[in-house]
């Protein structure tokens, strides 16, 4: 992420050149950074810049955002006499113009020219990552309240002591699921908050949700099938959302300038979930007790998908970049 700084003197230029306010002739004459000659603010003083101070003095009526750069003479005007001190510089011998020429640097004569602006010497944007970086990327996860997930009817299966376990089965699934209009098992989201900590190299998002009612299949085989109804709430009480972290490990490590640097990024993982579970509905259904870690594995690893997906997208431009100091 970037710390964007912008110039002082570059603002108040803009100000007064959209006229908001009446500035002085003077704009922060020992404040800017500039090159003596490089009108045009190209890099390079060449013959365009002699052409750039003709039109603006005969043709166009245009302000020089930093007149001290077309003051090619140093005499503390901007006149015919830059024009030709540029051209006699390229094409007669002339000496160079006086500082700051060949490198960026402050006006050492006192003029009433100043200078706004001068984009080609205002300092680099410095990049780094901080926490505030790190809540632009997951501090944009936010959920409505009463927001719906919806696991797909028929979906998952898995086995349990023995037997196997339907997710959701299809002849159990509410026929509306939110807003997919399909068969499905709700799962509601309540709310998500950053959980950010750079020293320890820790990036993730705190969810918490709930879920009531969600059919379970259990196919003993010789005993045929027996639904449960599940309910997952927070360990803390049944009205307490659950609750959980999906946390994404960054590997931060010295560089040769001994600045701590990103130098890789791990995938998602869940941690510190905080979910009972109650199953209702047969004898059978005491098993869920056995199988929590591996249904709620199954529940919440998609959350670790969706997360990884939004970190790839900045991957690339976290690797490589310092820890902000």
């Amino acid at each position: 992420m970037r710390k964007q700084f912008f110039p002082v003197s570059a603002l108040f230029a803009v100000i007064c050149l959209s006229g908001v306010l009446s500035c002085p002739g003077k704009l922060g004459a020992q404040e800017v950074f500039f090159k003596r000659g490089d009108v045009n603010q190209d890099g390079k003083l060449d013959l365009s810049d002699a052409i750039f101070i003709v039109q603006r003095l005969f043709v166009i009526d245009e302000e020089f955002v930093c007149p001290d750069s077309a003051d090619a003479s140093d005499d503390g005007l901007v006149d015919v006499t830059d024009v030709i001190k540029i051209a006699g510089y390229l094409f007669m011998g002339v000496a160079e113009p006086p500082p700051p020429f060949s490198e960026c640097g402050l006006d050492p004569s006192e003029d009433e020219l100043g200078c706004a602006s001068f984009a080609l010497c205002e300092p680099e944007e410095e990049t780094c990552f901080d926490t505030e970086a790190a809540e632009a990327i997951v501090g944009g996860i936010e959920f409505e309240e009463g927001l719906v997930i919806c696991l797909p009817a028929g979906g998952a299966k898995l086995p349990v002591e023995g037997f196997e376990v339907g997710i959701c089965p299809a002849a159990e699934a509410p026929a509306d699921c939110g807003d997919t209009g399909e068969p499905g098992c709700p799962i509601e989201i309540l709310g998500a908050s950053p959980v950010i900590d750079i020293d320890e190299g820790v990036l993730g998002v705190r969810i918490e949700g709930r879920v009531e009612n969600l059919p379970i299949s259990v196919d003993t085989g010789f005993l045929g099938t027996t639904v449960c109804t599940l309910t997952l709430h927070s360990a803390e009480g049944n009205d307490v959302p659950f609750n959980f972290e999906i946390i994404v490990p960054l590997v931060i490590e010295k560089n040769e300038e001994g600045r701590r640097e990103i130098v890789a990024i791990g995938e998602a993982v869940v941690e510190n979930p905080d979910i009972e579970l109650d199953a209702s509905g047969g004898l059978l259904c005491g098993l869920f007790g056995a199988a929590q870690d591996a249904i709620s594995d199954l529940l919440l690893q998609p959350f670790a998908g969706a997360i990884d997906e939004l970190v790839a997208t900045a991957r690339e431009d976290l690797i490589g970049l310092e820890i902000c100091e």
